[in-house]
């Protein structure tokens, strides 16, 4: 008996150790390849970097690339290549976009920048729709135990079913591989749609028509308040000697119609015109609207749906503000540009059809 119950008490013991070290096996080869780079950015395999894993891809490329220059925003945002903006504006870039994210989601992003970095530069696009989410939501669900310091909830990570299974086994196949085109290819859509009138309309009326359009308020909305106090002003107050870069992204004429279908057009161009009157006043801000720039907008060549445009457009908005185009220093100036978006937005739904491409 005495016999037996040793046996049991050694494979107890031997249970145990076996899985402690697969246990130990799993964590670190999680840390070792670290497939999201979250620990140290890979250099023996290509990172499953792709629009899917964005939000994951991002906490590692935050925490452990190189940079000093961040691109933040939504998709507007996506097909900007890092290497011509070192070019054009200087620094060396990254993109940490959030994909239909919120002002919270772009903060969570400038926090992981600043707190690992000398950032000199940020380039962001604002979506007036954004700015009415919710200031303390994230739109978009992040995995925050990679966007913290707390190393024991990254047991979430070294566990992830995905991260053993599918992504691990990727960065294997790739294993002595490298991409030095990565940093501009990352999360860059811009082949793989069609573009044209036909995609820009596909889920429009085909006879734009006019509606009963609310006045815009003249008091700023109070998540829009919310959002300039909690998720832009204080990065600019604490970092005075960084340069931050805005842009209003260039919509089609379909979006702005979509706007005013919906009774929102002149609310976020009300919305608009207070973020541009809350930024204005700082020396390390510039202002760029792309907005009322007909030669873009009016043109549905440039556009995968009402509100995505090429990637050509990303290179001439670069080269914009590189030459300091379309740059607004005073709020009469979106008021001109956004008279001129209604008026188009008039022009459509009074002539009954959509414009032909060009």
């Amino acid at each position: 008996m005495k016999g037996l119950l040793m046996s049991r008490k050694q494979w107890a013991v031997l249970s145990l150790l076996l899985l402690l070290i697969c246990l130990g096996g799993m964590i670190g080869s999680v840390v070792l390849i670290d497939p999201f780079e979250i620990y140290h950015q890979a250099t023996a395999f290509i990172p499953p970097i792709s629009n899917g894993t964005q939000n994951y891809s991002n906490a590692g490329i935050a925490k452990s690339y190189d940079y000093d220059s961040v691109v933040i925003g939504s998709s507007m945002t996506e097909n900007f290549t890092p290497s011509q903006l070192d070019s054009l504006l200087g620094g060396h870039f990254i993109k940490l976009p959030i994909n239909g994210g919120s002002p919270f989601n772009h903060r969570q992003m400038m926090e992981m920048a600043f707190s690992t970095h000398n950032v000199k530069r940020i380039l962001y696009g604002i979506d007036v729709e954004a700015l009415t989410y919710f200031y303390t939501t994230p739109k978009c669900e992040m995995p925050d135990y990679l966007y913290d310091d707390n190393l024991f909830n990254d047991v979430a990570y070294w566990f992830n079913s995905s991260v053993l299974l599918k992504y691990i086994p990727a960065c294997l196949k790739t294993l002595g591989q490298s991409d030095p085109d990565q940093r501009d290819s990352m999360y860059n859509w811009g082949s793989l749609y069609d573009y044209g009138r036909d995609a820009v309309l596909r889920n429009l009326p085909a006879v734009p028509v006019p509606v009963d359009q609310t006045p815009a308020e003249s008091v700023l909305s109070q998540q829009s308040s919310l959002n300039f106090k909690h998720n832009y002003i204080p990065f600019i107050q604490a970092h005075p000697d960084t340069e931050f870069i805005f842009f209003f992204p260039p919509y089609s004429l379909a979006r702005w119609y979509e706007f005013y279908r919906d009774d929102m057009l002149l609310y976020h161009l009300a919305q608009k015109e207070a973020i541009t009157e809350a930024l204005l006043p700082y020396p390390n801000v510039k202002i760029f609207d792309f907005q009322a720039n007909t030669d873009w907008f009016l043109n549905f060549d440039n556009y995968i749906d009402p509100g995505h445009y090429g990637p050509w457009i990303n290179d001439a908005i670069v080269q914009a503000i590189s030459e300091g185009s379309f740059r607004v220093t005073d709020c009469a100036q979106i008021k001109e540009n956004n008279t001129v978006i209604i008026d188009h937005v008039h022009q459509l739904t009074a002539s009954g059809t959509w414009p032909d491409s060009n």
